[in-house]
């Protein structure tokens, strides 16, 4: 009788971490995109107010910047001083592809910041100034959609964990 109900309650337990675990990827989707508006905020003041060279500004930024976001910037610097023959559009990309293992950022989220890098250090300083305007809006634009999608998810997947656990106990039972 008592390993049943230790059972039951490791199935309700583990079940709810669960759903709590899939509730926490839309806030860190969010604490991701804000962690991106800034550090693009930073490297467009690195490059279009102090003119500093893009692999340097680049360097810089991701000392300052939180987990996971640094490590998109570090790699992204480290191809760019590499000087193995990529533009910076590649090493963007070559970011990107990397970054995918570790950011809950979804697929329309990096397809925005992947056209941003494409034209990252190949424009003159007012198309530069426009790309950045271009990707905060639409990054901001993201990060309220993200906001919405939490506020309608996030309270589902808690709950729906649980219940599934105790579903599953009560099946079992």
């Amino acid at each position: 009788m008592m390993v049943k109900l230790i059972g039951c309650i490791v199935i309700i337990a583990c079940s709810t971490s669960g759903g709590y675990l899939l509730a926490s990827g839309y806030t860190k989707r969010i604490r991701e995109l804000r962690a991106f508006q800034h550090a693009l905020q930073c490297l467009e003041s690195e490059i279009l107010f102090t003119l500093t060279p893009l692999p340097q500004a680049v360097k810089k930024i991701a000392a300052r910047l939180d987990k996971p976001i640094d490590r998109f910037f570090a790699f992204f610097g480290q191809v760019l001083e590499q000087r193995a023959g990529h533009t910076a559009e590649e090493a963007w990309d070559m970011a990107i592809g990397k970054a995918r293992g570790f950011l809950c950022l979804d697929r329309e989220d990096l397809d925005i910041i992947r056209g941003f890098g494409k034209n990252l250090g190949s424009t003159d300083r007012a198309n530069q100034e426009k790309c950045f305007r271009l990707v905060k809006y639409q990054l901001q634009e993201q990060l309220v959609k993200a906001e919405e999608k939490r506020n309608k998810n996030e309270k589902l997947c808690k709950n729906l964990g649980f219940l599934l656990g105790a579903a599953l106990v009560i099946l079992l039972v």
